[in-house]
């Protein structure tokens, strides 16, 4: 840690000196072609001119190669025009060349034997299709669907291929251990509050997911699944840009969002943020059975629960930053986040124990939930980039203040068949927990000799996890504490990390090394109430983690690619996991955390082939050691929840991605794979689980664009039987459908979207343990429909490209 002050001392102490620096050259995106005759005959020697449009000035010449091809990199986006000659041949003029995105393909250059005539062409920026795959991610575009108007980052995410959202996680290919990440950072957040947090998210606010199962060295190596990355949008043009999306849906319940983004680029500096409110109105209705099959209780029993909620969601959030350009190569930022979040909940409980299909009691509870969910961030960076444009130096610092407050109080009466009362109590629960999270980074990027390219970094973070229970019952008249369950839970934790990558391309041969150590240090503080001592346990350990990626151009064009990752993984047991209190739902059911939980790690490989992003086929081979997941155990007729480490876990599997322009105005996408988990290894001494499940996933989509602005889309998604530890999950599908009408000369669109249409997104999950059954069906307002409205309006023109360091070691492995 002190080495790590110390470097990022010497990190900021540059920043005085390199600001008065000034150094030419900006990294931008690539404009490349293929030029050839009317017999398709490549080309060579032609000359290519690239001018800026608004004064002519010359950027930069190239010479067409033996095959046609030219490429222009370091391009900032704007207007240009391009020229191209040939003895010959006539002259050919794309007049308007309109750099938006990183990369600019321009296809079918055909040059005419000469006539005197000189053609003209208008190229813009092409499309962005639903799917790009890099060597070492899948870049989802969320605009790229219809249906993703109007929803939210969860939505988003069902969307989106090999992504699986369940009530309480986030799985990849079917592995559980996911490390979602917000504009490069992570959210710190996981299991129930990282879903909730999520929903919170307008899908209008969101530019692209990047998902990473195996992410490079520059990332955490938290999440044995990989990481999946939201990246919100925000403008690189100059002047005033906003965008207002507003939406209202219709379910069972009503919900609405809308939100603004705004971006104001002017001279040095860039304004810019969102503005969002939403308010969610959902239903949850479960239903749980257990059967009980004891040797030595011959009477068959069954344990059924009926639980109903209704629930409202309201979210206030915001995003605001600003970056100032201290001269052309060195900029300085400052973004703050912050969501408000608050829920009530009026839940209906009741279970029925029969034995030998009578009924032996009843249950009834009532409860009602009460909480504010507050987060907020605030990020610091520092950009500058030397005299050669690959020299660059990042520094970010980032705070993060998460709080709730749930304040819940439960009433349950207990029967007999007749209905005559047994018990009847009250209980009033309030949890607070707070966590409180630092972080710093610098990254250094260069070349080093023989276009060899190298990233090095130092990262901390230091977290404060802390949550208080506070238990109050009433019964007969009579109110006390329960000191059993009363008590606080503290966890610290600190890890830090250095890495170096290194880059060479050799030919049709791109590798990518890095290697990534990281120091764990945590401590668990737990008091049972104020009459008892604190129980302290430490954890230490350090670890190496690889990562490498080859890619190999089967043709001189890139057309053909194969790309090889390898690298390992860790997953960490999480706050909730640690916290040893038991959570008692109701008489039957309750959660207990696990202490002596140890990290699991796992090993990755995939090998892939990419056809100009049409066609991508692969297969992925992963083990884990040490997995975390649940564990149901008996105690009597109550099950006990709580994360155990099995052993093994292993993921073989293979996928297919089908990105296809059926014609100018029908195109369809289709994600498929076939994944293979297996969970094997003792369970807490007691029970040896080898479960092994081979689930089946189609994800596609279908779009239709017609005149006058019109569109059509339908959607898909089904999946077959998925295993997690214990449990299966049950098939289950769903099918969406939107229509699309662009307005106000382009500025305006309306979108209709029905989701869920047949009601079909469901839950069901069962479970085999030692003498008993359980099995859950959970429904929830999915079945909805919606209209949206968004407009862009401003005044704008083309910007300089920034970007923060984690955006440009994204760029340098093919991410943008």
């Amino acid at each position: 840690m002190k080495q790590f002050l110390l470097a990022l001392g010497l990190c900021l102490c540059l920043i005085k000196s390199v600001c008065a620096q000034k150094s030419s050259g900006d990294n931008g995106g690539i404009i490349d072609g293929i030029i050839h005759d009317e017999q398709h005959n490549p080309i060579q020697g032609a000359t290519v001119i690239l001018k800026k449009q608004d004064d002519s000035s010359l950027i930069v010449k190239e010479i067409s190669k033996a095959n046609g091809t030219f490429q222009f990199s370091n391009v900032l986006p704007g207007i240009y025009t391009i020229s191209i000659t040939h003895v010959g041949y006539s002259p050919y003029i794309i007049k308007q060349v309109i750099m938006e995105t990183r990369n600019l393909h321009l296809s079918d250059i055909k040059l005419l034997l000469n006539t005197g005539e000189l053609k003209e062409v208008i190229v813009t920026s092409p499309p962005k299709s639903f799917i790009e795959q890099k060597p070492d991610r899948m870049i989802v575009n969320v605009g790229a669907l219809m249906s993703n108007t109007g929803t939210n980052a969860i939505d988003v995410l069902n969307n989106s291929p090999a992504v699986q959202v369940s009530d309480d996680g986030i799985s990849l290919r079917g592995k559980e251990g996911v490390t979602i990440y917000i504009d490069d950072r992570p959210s710190n957040l996981t299991g129930a509050d990282l879903i909730n947090y999520l929903k919170t998210l307008p899908s209008g606010t969101l530019d692209k997911i990047e998902i990473m199962t195996n992410p490079p060295a520059r990332y955490n190596a938290e999440g044995t699944a990989g990481i999946i990355n939201i990246k919100t949008k925000k403008s690189k043009a100059r002047g005033f840009n906003a965008g207002i999306s507003l939406t209202y849906q219709q379910g069972v319940y009503s919900k609405n969002n809308s939100n603004i983004n705004f971006n104001y680029r002017i001279n040095k500096i860039n304004f810019f943020g969102n503005l969002g409110y939403s308010s969610f109105n959902n239903f949850y209705n479960v239903k749980r059975s257990r059967n009980f099959n004891y040797p030595t209780d011959s009477a068959s029993l069954l344990l059924y629960q009926l639980n109903t909620e209704k629930s409202n969601t309201k979210s206030y959030n915001y995003k605001l930053g600003l970056d100032y350009d201290v001269n052309a190569h060195t900029s300085i930022g400052i973004l703050v986040n912050g969501i408000i979040n608050p829920y009530t909940e009026h839940g209906n409980y009741s279970v029925t124990f029969n034995r030998s299909n009578r009924v032996d009691s009843v249950i009834n509870t009532i409860s009602q939930l009460n909480y504010i969910t507050r987060n907020n961030t605030v990020n610091l960076n520092f950009r500058h980039q030397f005299h050669r444009p690959v020299q660059e130096i990042n520094l970010n610092v980032d705070y993060l203040h998460y709080s709730t407050d749930p304040l819940q109080t439960i009433n349950s009466s207990t029967y007999l068949p007749d209905r005559s009362l047994i018990s009847n109590y009250t209980l009033n629960t309030y949890n607070p927990f707070i966590a409180n999270i630092f972080g710093a980074k610098a990254d250094y990027d260069d070349e080093l000799f023989n276009g060899i390219k190298m990233s090095v970094g130092l990262q901390t973070t230091y977290s404060v996890r802390s949550s208080t229970g506070n238990y109050l019952y009433t019964m007969n008249n009579l109110t006390y504490a329960n000191d059993s369950l009363d008590g606080s839970f503290r966890y610290k934790e600190n890890i830090n990390a250095a890495y170096a990558s290194f880059q060479k391309t050799l030919k049709r041969f791109a590798i990518q090394a890095g290697l990534r150590f990281e120091n764990t240090h945590a401590q668990t503080n737990q008091q049972r109430n104020a009459a008892t001592t604190n129980t302290i346990v430490q954890y230490n350990y350090n670890n190496l983690f690889p990562t490498a990626y080859v890619s190999y151009k089967l043709d001189t064009g890139a057309v053909n690619t194969l790309i090889l990752s390898v690298g390992r993984r860790i997953s960490r047991p999480d706050y909730s996991d640690l916290n040893s209190f038991v959570f008692t739902f109701d008489k039957y059911s309750s959660n207990k955390g696990n202490p002596g939980l140890l990290p699991a790690f796992s090993n990755e490989l995939d090998l892939s082939y990419n056809h100009k992003d049409k066609i991508i086929a692969g297969i992925t081979y992963s083990k884990t050691y040490h997995d975390i997941t649940q564990y149901y155990q008996l105690n009597g007729y109550a099950t006990a929840f709580t994360p155990v480490n099995i052993e093994k876990a292993i993921a073989y599997g293979l996928y297919l991605n089908l990105s296809l322009p059926v014609n100018s105005w029908w195109s369809a996408n289709v994600y498929t794979d076939l994944n293979q988990n297996r969970y094997e290894g003792q369970i807490l001494n007691a029970e040896y689980l080898n479960n092994k499940v081979t689930t089946f996933t189609i994800n596609g989509s279908n779009q239709f664009k017609f005149k006058n602005g019109w569109g059509f889309e339908i959607n898909g998604f089904y999946r077959n039987n998925l295993t997690y530890g214990q449990g299966i999950y049950l098939p289950t599908w769903r099918l969406n459908a939107s229509v699309q009408k662009t307005v106000l000369k382009n500025k305006g669109t309306i979108v209709l979207t029905a989701r869920d249409i047949f009601n079909t997104r469901t839950l069901r999950r069962q479970i085999e343990y030692q003498y008993a059954t359980f099995s859950t069906l959970n429904r929830s307002d999915t079945q909805v429909i919606g209209l949206t409205f968004t407009y862009k309006f401003g005044i704008s023109t083309a910007a300089r490209q920034h970007k923060n360091s984690i955006q440009t070691e994204a760029g340098r492995a093919g991410a943008n």
